[in-house]
């Protein structure tokens, strides 16, 4: 299957670099506002180009942006026109036979996907984070490099996870909330609250 990347930075090259060869995906060029290094794919124009695509038969595409916010916005505006979104899973990820990961979301390399884990749509599980058993993550959410979550934590819509953090069994992760690096999360965290340090603490 043909798939458009929309996105030309550091994130881009990321999921492309992690794009699984036997996926049977194959990327054909990247939409962005101006052209950029996106690992020799050709530049096809900027999003106003999505419909012009789908007429010309391009009907799969991957939103390849770091931004929680901007990653749900470029979403909708594929899915509107009619796009249908693909899953990237690095070959070397591992992935639970009874985990799950919606559609638009990319697993990194070394990143671990534990029972039952689910992982909703537009979300980025990053190089080597590991999601234990149960754990239940939102849509457009980011758990960057080396995140550790424990069982059964629930991290709800557009959350971010900074790098290296750790969060106990049990843990709620609000909607639109931040963990700061290295932090490590004893306790809920409200929506759109920043917490960091060890133990984290609302900033």
């Amino acid at each position: 299957m043909r798939v458009v990347i929309l996105g030309n930075g550091g994130h881009a090259r990321a999921c492309l670099d992690a794009w699984d060869p036997a996926s049977q995906l194959e990327p054909v060029g990247y939409l962005a506002p101006e052209p950029g290094d996106v690992l020799g794919l050709p530049h096809l124009g900027t999003d106003a180009q999505l419909a012009e695509l789908m007429a010309g038969g391009l009907t799969a595409a991957f939103v390849a942006l770091g931004s929680n916010h901007l990653r749900s916005q470029l979403t909708s505006r594929a899915l509107a026109v009619g796009f249908r979104l693909v899953t990237v899973l690095a070959p070397t990820a591992v992935v639970g036979a009874t985990a799950a990961v919606g559609a638009g979301s990319v697993v990194m390399h070394r990143a671990v996907l534990g029972a039952k884990a689910r992982v909703g749509e537009g979300s980025i599980i990053n190089t080597g984070a590991t999601i234990d058993h149960d754990c239940v993550i939102g849509d457009f959410v980011h758990i960057a490099p080396g995140v550790n979550l424990a069982g059964t934590v629930t991290v709800h819509d557009r959350a971010m996870i900074g790098i290296g953090a750790s969060v106990v069994p049990g843990v709620t992760i609000g909607a639109d909330a931040v963990v700061g690096a290295g932090a490590v999360v004893l306790h809920d965290v409200p929506a759109g609250r920043t917490v960091v340090g060890v133990p984290a603490e609302e900033r």
